[in-house]
């Protein structure tokens, strides 16, 4: 089966023929994409003959032939919530669809060279549908597709193909995206604003004659779902308007939501023509973090802040483990969005991370001291600005 031709050219797939037949002659080659041939067309075919195989390869047989070598770096993790639970490594219930996509993302960038396949399909809290999705290195697909059928297990099962894969810190993290009360009240604590704090919200997009509309209110819950919202979704805030309205904010970040009295200056110059906007300043955040089960001292695990859009990749200090909570100290921007990071309390890790309207960009660093965190938060600094 030669497979995923719709992404290729037919020079490609006329070069990539010819060299199956230089290996094979006798196997018909069948185009298809995304898998999609009749099972008659691959059983019961016939396709194996041993005389035939043995005029290729006289020495088939021979057992004193030398063994295949292998890289014994590369090996493959299941995590498969209906395993018998003497084989199973992780626990069941549905996952949260936004730490889950952090997860995978995080995985494809930082071992992305590493990972010669994923592939999964996931049972998603507040979806109907299974999320399916695979990847090679660090092209991604994926996307809700068919539905659980009645009286059907919504079980997730991820199989990871790679390098250097340490499954006890993949199954780690795979029950951190659980949706349980312990993960979303953990995901609730990274958030910028809690119930009844005094925010202000964009209300609609950047017109050319009005600019940006703002309007003031206050918080009345974190981590709303409505039954209108996409598969998996679930929006950081629900805010009360002055005016009654309610409002979903879909995103933490200062482009949609800031404390009251952040947004605008009334007494301020516009920024007019021969005029250089000045940068915000830099404030520091510190974050909460738990040491997730299994993950002890010396062992790094990812820890999500900002409602799961940046990721801290932490190594447990000494004295820490399992149940721990440690501090993630933060450079902000001035309207409260993320911008670098800094280092886990006495951990020696750091990492940076910045969102800019519609795009998360995370990036992580090892640091070995504070010292070392600042110079790689100011580096981080540099380059968004760039």
């Amino acid at each position: 089966l030669l497979n995923k031709t719709d992404l290729v050219t037919e020079a490609d797939l006329a070069r990539i023929e010819a060299r199956l037949r230089g290996i094979n002659a006798f196997a018909p080659i069948r185009r298809c994409s995304r898998g999609d041939v009749s099972v008659d067309s691959v059983l019961n075919i016939h396709g194996f003959d041993l005389q035939r195989a043995l005029q290729t390869n006289p020495q088939l047989l021979n057992p004193e032939n030398a063994p295949t070598q292998h890289d014994k770096t590369v090996t493959s993790v299941s995590l498969d919530q209906g395993a018998p639970r003497h084989m199973r490594t992780v626990q069941k219930g549905d996952l949260d669809f936004e730490l889950a996509a952090d997860f995978l993302e995080y995985i494809a960038e930082s071992q992305g060279e590493d990972i010669y396949r994923m592939k999964g399909v996931l049972a998603v809290a507040h979806s109907q549908q299974k999320y399916i999705y695979h990847a090679v290195h660090m092209t991604f697909s994926g996307g809700f597709e068919e539905a659980w059928q009645p009286g059907e297990p919504r079980e997730s099962k991820m199989v990871f193909i790679g390098k250097g894969l340490d499954e006890q810190f993949l199954a780690s993290t795979f029950n951190n995206c659980l949706a349980t009360p312990e993960n979303l009240t953990r995901k609730a604590s990274t958030l910028r604003f809690k119930p009844g704090d005094a925010v202000e919200c964009r209300t609609t997009g950047f017109d050319a004659e009005e600019g940006e509309r703002w309007a003031a209110g206050t918080v009345v819950e974190v981590l709303h779902r409505a039954d209108d919202m996409a598969p998996g979704e679930v929006a950081p805030y629900r805010v009360r308007l002055e005016d009654g309205s309610e409002l979903t904010v879909l995103t933490d970040e200062g482009s949609e939501i800031v404390g009251a009295n952040s947004h605008g200056d009334e007494d301020g110059e516009e920024a007019g023509e021969g005029c250089e906007a000045q940068a915000a300043p830099q404030q520091q955040q510190q974050f909460r973090v738990q040491v997730p089960d299994g993950v002890h001292a010396g062992q790094a695990f990812p820890a999500t802040v900002g409602g799961g859009h940046l990721i801290f990749q932490i190594t447990v200090p000494p004295g820490h483990g399992p149940g721990s909570w440690l501090t993630v100290t933060a450079p902000v921007e001035a309207t409260g969005g993320a911008r670098a990071g800094g280092g886990a309390e006495g951990s020696g890790a750091a990492a940076a991370g910045n969102s800019a309207e519609g795009t998360h960009a995370r990036t992580t660093h090892q640091a070995a001291s504070e010292g070392e965190a600042d110079h790689e938060a100011d580096e981080a600094s540099k380059r968004h600005k760039a």
